[in-house]
């Protein structure tokens, strides 16, 4: 197994939370053959979500990704040399211009695994993902509406019904709202 930073700690959470699981299986198995992230392998690589969630309201905030086509909550790649928390730190100021330390964000609560195939945007062939969830008030959740601009059409928050109509494409963004609605 890889020793970075990335595979040990990831190691250690999937043991804590999600051993004697297929999905734990595949990630640790995953994780054994190294070159986690997208600068060392951009078919096959390890990335983050943090998904934006009123509880109140019981709404989600999503948004249509421009190199998916897809209604995706935010996330991304883990770069070389970073923890998860390094990368979720990172991407929730590029993407929401926000302060991580400021918000709620949960331990890791779910893994994933998506296969992509879109080969005119992106290299990519698998994400093994790991989710985290953020509670908000969505009235007073204020992400730069620029910095979603970059990698967004448009974003809004929405009702969980509506939501899986939208991400109906994406069972694991399914899933995620499964996790949501039954254990948040």
């Amino acid at each position: 197994m890889s020793d970075s930073r990335l595979a040990i700690k990831l190691k250690e959470i999937i043991e804590r939370k999600f051993s004697n699981t297929e999905i734990a299986k595949r990630f640790v198995d995953r994780l054994e053959q190294g070159i986690l992230t997208k600068d060392e392998n951009p078919v096959s690589h390890f990335c983050a979500y943090f998904a934006a969630y009123d509880p109140k309201a019981k709404e989600i905030f999503i948004g249509h990704h421009k190199k998916s086509g897809l209604w995706l909550v935010n996330g991304g790649h883990i770069d070389r040399n970073e923890t998860l928390q390094e990368t979720l730190k990172r991407e929730i100021d590029e993407e929401w211009g926000l302060n991580y330390d400021e918000l709620n964000v949960s331990e890791p609560q779910l893994l994933t695994i998506t296969d992509i195939y879109n080969p005119e945007k992106q290299p990519c062939r698998a994400h093994y993902d790991v989710w985290h969830f953020v509670k908000v008030d969505k009235n007073s959740f204020n992400p730069d509406k620029d910095k979603l601009a970059e990698e967004f059409y448009e974003n809004r928050w929405i009702g969980f019904g509506e939501a899986r109509k939208l991400l109906i494409k994406d069972p694991n963004h399914n899933k995620a709202l499964d996790y949501i609605e039954n254990n948040l």
